[in-house]
């Protein structure tokens, strides 16, 4: 439209594909073009620069293109301008149709280098017979293209696009070659290794692969060129690359109607009206040194479908606070993971059990952010030596001046209340097989032993402090030891790991709003100590030393 007597606002419209990338046709050189024939002519400025990157002149899906073309109907744009009719379209029936499109809007298309004028029947007769010859280049390229592929193929080299997992490319353009790839090797053994070995089930080996940063190779790729997201390891992704006989046999077949791969393929096989690759029958390529061997690889698929946790839910403790952590109704949340999202969930278990008007609103949080400030907490009691020894000593009852033989004599103490604590469970045991109405004396029988059950955990702590010698010496100093060892593997820890150190901490955590991005605002965290605690780390000796 024009804004002005003499001002036209035109558009710029830029397109490359892969192929053009490589030719160094540029976004910048075409922009260049079109700039110079806007100033060209007088009232005329630029509105806007569209571009569409990697994408192919025949594809209909051009989100730049559709985007200019609403903006051309209402009413933003007065002109289009183009260097080239192949970067508008190689397929003739679509450069017609999209020209018209044009026309009908009363919006004029101006084509640099072929310079063509839409607004007169000789410029549209032009745009025709142009249109027909791009589309025929095109379709020389294509022949070209797949030709030399195929000669390459023939002769066992690499055609193009991109190998199995396990295998990189080495060097570019014609001299690439599959090399095998180490990062997804040590991948391929790790989860053989937790598959087959150690029995995990796919979900299982999925989130120690995540937890230990083994990313997919797609999450991969765009961390090495700077972008974000990505495929994350899941069960289905897990089969899908590991059962392709390639890991074994070292064949792989190119220009297959499917590719068997995880990947989303490069290049598409183009088919005839009876569905055979247009082009010639797929080739037979042989990759060298196969990860796996064929025994290796069948274990592997027996394992898949042994332990198949399709179709079932993912286990509800799996996450570091699942049944830990508590929401504004009092109940306990468990971890949910989301399809199609990066992160997984927490949810409370009043919304999957309760029912009707008692069903509990507590919203779900993030449960990487929630693992995130718990975990940071953690650390920096485990980090702290002396407010390690104090909870110690509040939850042992211990005094700071405490002695051996008083410490002997607080487990007598303790002995003697677990006697009668186990006195006074055996009578409420009887008394509930002759009640009329059971139910109050089971709470209270639940009371008694939850009571009962922390007076042993704390006789069982006493009972290793007195067994050890630093303990005789020194009272508590094996809590100071505990940090200064936890100090250095606190981030290497993996899920389960961490989770373990939440139970050993008796971790509680309880949630209130408000809540922003499913994250709340407030989070007290709670805890106690465990027996697990005194307990030297595995190849250490009792005072802390390898």
């Amino acid at each position: 439209m024009k804004t002005s007597a003499e001002t036209v606002r035109a558009a710029i419209y830029l397109r490359v594909s892969t192929s053009d990338q490589v030719d160094n046709t540029s976004l910048a050189e075409q922009r260049l073009v079109c700039e110079a024939a806007i100033a060209g002519h007088p009232g005329w400025v630029v509105a806007e620069v569209y571009a569409d990157e990697g994408l192919s002149g025949t594809s209909d899906e051009r989100p730049a293109w559709r985007r200019m073309l609403a903006d051309a109907q209402a009413g933003t744009v007065g002109a289009v301008v183009v260097a080239k009719l192949d970067r508008f379209a190689r397929n003739a029936g679509h450069a017609i149709a999209e020209t018209d499109r044009l026309q009908a809007l009363g919006i004029p298309l101006l084509i640099v280098k072929e310079q063509i004028d839409m607004s007169t029947p000789q410029g549209r007769l032009m745009r025709t017979m142009l249109a027909g010859f791009a589309e025929m280049e095109r379709d020389v390229i294509v022949s070209r293209t797949v030709g030399g592929q195929r000669a390459k193929a023939t002769n066992g080299d690499w055609p193009g696009g991109k190998p199995p997992f396990g295998w990189r490319l080495q060097d570019v353009g014609r001299n690439a070659r599959p090399v095998p790839d180490e990062r997804e090797r040590h991948v391929i053994g790790l989860v053989y290794d937790l598959l087959v070995r150690k029995h995990l089930t796919a979900g299982q080996v999925a989130d120690r692969l995540n937890d230990a940063g083994m990313l997919t190779r797609s999450a991969q790729e765009n961390l090495e060129r700077g972008r974000a997201g990505g495929a994350h390891w899941d069960p289905q992704v897990l089969r899908r690359t590991f059962a392709n006989d390639v890991l074994y046999t070292g064949k792989t077949i190119w220009g297959a109607v499917e590719s068997g791969s995880m990947y989303k393929r490069s290049h598409h096989t183009k088919l005839d009206r009876h569905g055979k690759p247009l082009y010639g029958d797929p080739i037979e390529l042989q990759l060298v040194d196969p990860p796996l061997t064929r025994r290796q690889h069948l274990a592997l698929i027996r394992e898949f479908a042994r332990r198949s946790t399709r179709g079932q839910s993912r286990p509800e403790v799996k996450q570091m606070l699942a049944t830990r952590l508590k929401g504004e109704c009092g109940e306990v949340y468990y971890g949910v993971s989301t399809a199609g999202k990066d992160y997984d969930v927490y949810r409370c278990s009043g919304r999957k059990h309760l029912k009707g008007k008692d069903k509990c609103s507590c919203v779900q949080v993030q449960v990487q952010d929630l693992d995130a400030r718990v975990w940071a907490q953690v650390e920096q009691l485990l980090g702290d030596p002396n407010r390690l020894e104090s909870l110690a000593r509040q939850w042992l009852e211990v005094p700071a001046d405490a002695t051996v033989s008083g410490t002997a004599d607080a487990v007598s103490g303790i002995d003697r209340q677990i006697e009668k604590w186990e006195r006074a469970l055996g009578r409420a045991s009887r008394e509930i097989l002759l009640a009329d109405d059971p139910e109050p004396l089971r709470q209270a029988v639940s009371g008694l032993s939850k009571e009962l059950a922390d007076l042993r955990e704390r006789k069982a702590a006493y009972a290793l402090l007195l067994a050890s010698e630093t303990a005789k010496a020194q009272s508590l100093t094996d809590i100071v030891q505990l940090a200064e060892r936890a100090k250095g593997r606190l981030r290497g820890m993996d899920r389960e790991q961490r989770r373990e150190v939440i139970e050993i901490l008796g971790i509680e955590v309880q949630m209130a709003g408000p809540y922003a991005a499913s994250r709340p605002d407030h989070v007290h965290i709670a805890g106690r100590f465990d027996a697990r605690l005194f307990t030297p780390a595995d190849g250490e000796t009792e005072n802390g030393g390898p």
